[in-house]
C-alpha cells in the first residue's frame, strides 16, 4: 500500500495523532487506486469534533457519486486524544495531516500538532544539516 506524504520541513510538531478517516465508498475506492493531495489542507475542530478539511481526493472513475472532492471529512479519535487536541488548539497550535495510511482495513491519518517554523528558523536548520553533513 502507498502512503500518501506531506514535506514537513516546514513545521515543528509537538505531537502527532493518529485518527481513523470517516470515507465514502468511492473515496476509499479512489485511495486505494490514485494518489491524494495535502496542499492547503489541515485539521481543524468543528463544535469540538475533528475534521479534516481541504484533503483532495480525486473522484473514483466507475463511480456515480457527485461528492466533491475536497470535501471536509470526519476524522474519528479516542476521547482523551480528542481531549488532548482540544488543549493544544487552545494553545494556538496548528493541526496539519501528514500522512494516510492503510490499517488492516482502514484507511488512518496521522497528523501533527506544533507551530509553523520561521523563517530564521529554516535557515539555522539548513545551516545545521550542512554542517552536519561536512563534519564539522
Amino acid at each position: 500500500m502507498r502512503h500518501f506524504n506531506l514535506d514537513s520541513k516546514d513545521y515543528h510538531f509537538t505531537d502527532t495523532f493518529e485518527a481513523g478517516l470517516v470515507l465514502s465508498g468511492s473515496d476509499a475506492k479512489s485511495l486505494r487506486l490514485n494518489t491524494c493531495s495535502f496542499k492547503g489542507s489541515r485539521v481543524d475542530l468543528i463544535d469540538n469534533r475533528p475534521f479534516i478539511i481541504g484533503l483532495f481526493i480525486p473522484k473514483y472513475k466507475y463511480s456515480n457519486d457527485t461528492q466533491d472532492t475536497t470535501d471536509t471529512r470526519p476524522l474519528l479519535l479516542s476521547k482523551k486524544e480528542l481531549a488532548k487536541l482540544i488543549s493544544y488548539r487552545h494553545q494556538k497550535y496548528m493541526a496539519i495531516p501528514i500522512k494516510i495510511y492503510k490499517k488492516g482495513k482502514w484507511f488512518k491519518l496521522e497528523f501533527g500538532v506544533g507551530k509553523k517554523l520561521k523563517k530564521y528558523e529554516k535557515r539555522q536548520q539548513i545551516k545545521d544539516r550542512d554542517l552536519k553533513r561536512r563534519g564539522i
